[in-house]
């Protein structure tokens, strides 16, 4: 095998590394379009450092990288190479590259991004704000006043009866004087031995009046072992039933009344106005107000 290597005394024939490259490329038997191939160059590239065209080929510290490529692809001696292109070129001159400037990342601890991130949260709890009041706010007090009828109140079922009571106390007539009263038939004006005194048809009770307490203030009504004293302040709506379900009263409360009830314990209490009544169960104080709820109180009084 012929060694097609050029050597440093063949070297010296040649004034420029273009004509070395060349000569040794066609001894290889390459083409200018393989070298160019190999090396990832553009084949004009190529073909100006054959020619030793300066003005086509990129800037000397590129250049001396393409003729060391060139140089090892085609056996040439890289450094004499390099050589005769320093010789007819101007020395390498570091190229100067303009300053680059990094960029500084944003940081969340930067106090433009905290403001801006404050703004935003600010905005969204105003639209939430705005969006419940609209929503929520405005649907009560609709329901509201669909629920503030002519016959209730917050819910509370207000309609009555008007009972008209008698001005004086009247002892209830028991059925043994009411049997008495049926039977008598005479219009004879007599006293019997339960202390009824007949006038004509009509039996007046001329016993004296049961009653426990002399120092109510108003007369006791109903029967039964417990007992409850309303002192009434203002006016207000009272329903009251027994143990069995009878109601004991059924009326609207006057303010200054005072009112005394007997009857069966468990008794289920309606107050339309809790804060106008107090109510004493079996001679204590009870707590309305804890029952009470927009004004309307209802609870139960057990033994």
């Amino acid at each position: 095998m012929v060694d097609t290597t050029i050597t440093d005394s063949n070297a010296d024939m040649f004034e420029t590394p273009g004509q070395l490259l060349r000569l040794q490329r066609e001894k290889q038997g390459l083409s200018a379009q393989e070298i160019a191939k190999q090396i990832h160059l553009d084949i004009k590239i190529i073909e100006a450092i054959e020619n030793d065209n300066s003005e086509v080929m990129p800037s000397a510290i590129y250049v001396r990288g393409y003729l060391r490529s060139y140089a090892k692809i085609v056996g040439a001696d890289a450094d004499k190479v390099i050589e005769l292109y320093n010789a007819d070129s101007p020395p390498a001159v570091p190229e100067i590259l303009p300053e680059v400037k990094t960029h500084s990342q944003v940081s969340s601890n930067d106090k433009p991004v905290k403001a801006f991130t404050y703004l935003i949260t600010l905005g969204l709890v105003l639209l939430l704000l705005i969006w419940y009041q609209s929503n929520f706010v405005v649907d009560n007090r609709v329901e509201n006043k669909q629920i503030n009828t002519d016959t209730s109140i917050n819910g509370v079922d207000i309609r009555y009866e008007v009972i008209n009571h008698p001005d004086s106390w009247q002892t209830p007539v028991s059925d043994t004087a009411e049997e008495t009263t049926s039977n008598i038939s005479e219009p004879s004006e007599q006293t019997n031995t339960d202390g009824l005194q007949l006038y004509g048809e009509q039996t007046i009770n001329t016993t004296p009046l049961n009653i426990e307490d002399d120092n109510l203030s108003s007369p006791v009504t109903g029967q039964g072992p417990d007992t409850i004293e309303m002192n009434v302040t203002a006016d207000s709506w009272v329903e009251i039933r027994d143990a069995l379900n009878n109601r004991i009263f059924h009326d609207l409360a006057n303010a200054g009344e005072k009112h005394n009830l007997r009857g069966t314990a468990p008794f289920s209490v309606l107050l339309g106005f809790s804060k106008g009544v107090t109510v004493n169960f079996n001679g204590k104080l009870f707590d309305v107000e804890s029952h009470s709820k927009n004004g309307v109180a209802r609870f139960i009084l057990s033994k």
